[in-house]
């Protein structure tokens, strides 16, 4: 709320307007956005999956994908399975223009909460250990580092498994 008027019998004057952070609707993906995904995975990786990975992912019963869109436009997007009460992370991944804005952790927190109610207990993914910003963010959402998969990219490099629970151990 912005204040008008004088203050101090001085000329009226209003405050910088804040800027507001652009507002982005949390929704479930389909087929129809497979060109905007394929888009945004190769603005984002050096080695993309194919549209074949992403349409496997569309049609496999456990996948939820799940996008963050301003104005039909999509800004980030996170695959992941549900299945026998875990959550495995597939892919991740946020416009660079967008980044640092939280639509990571949005995403992250929509996956812990489906993952929750669908009564989850544990959430895993394979990480490049070389990717450092992904690797903590992954921490900060009480992922811990687990061993190292060898040779697990195409280019070579190893992954980084972590695992997180979604519900307190005894």
């Amino acid at each position: 709320m912005t204040k008008t008027g004088s203050m101090g019998g001085g000329p009226s004057a209003r405050p910088p307007a804040a800027t507001e952070p652009p507002v982005f609707d949390l929704v479930r993906l389909t087929e129809a956005d497979l060109p905007a995904v394929l888009a945004l995975e190769r603005l984002c990786y050096d080695q993309p999956w194919t549209a074949e990975n992403f349409l496997g992912e569309f049609r496999r019963h456990i996948t939820l994908p799940l996008g963050l869109k301003r104005g039909g436009d999509l800004a980030g997007y996170c695959f992941f399975w549900l299945f026998s009460q875990q959550i495995h992370l597939l892919n991740l991944a946020v416009r660079p223009e967008y980044r640092r804005l939280g639509l990571a952790r949005r995403l992250l927190s929509a996956m812990f909460t489906i993952g929750r109610r669908a009564r989850a207990e544990e959430a895993f993914l394979e990480v490049r250990p070389s990717n450092g910003a992904a690797v903590a963010l992954y921490r900060s959402f009480g992922f811990q580092d687990g061993r190292l998969r060898p040779d697990y990219y195409d280019d070579g490099e190893d992954a980084l498994t972590m695992n997180a629970f979604l519900v307190a151990k005894p």
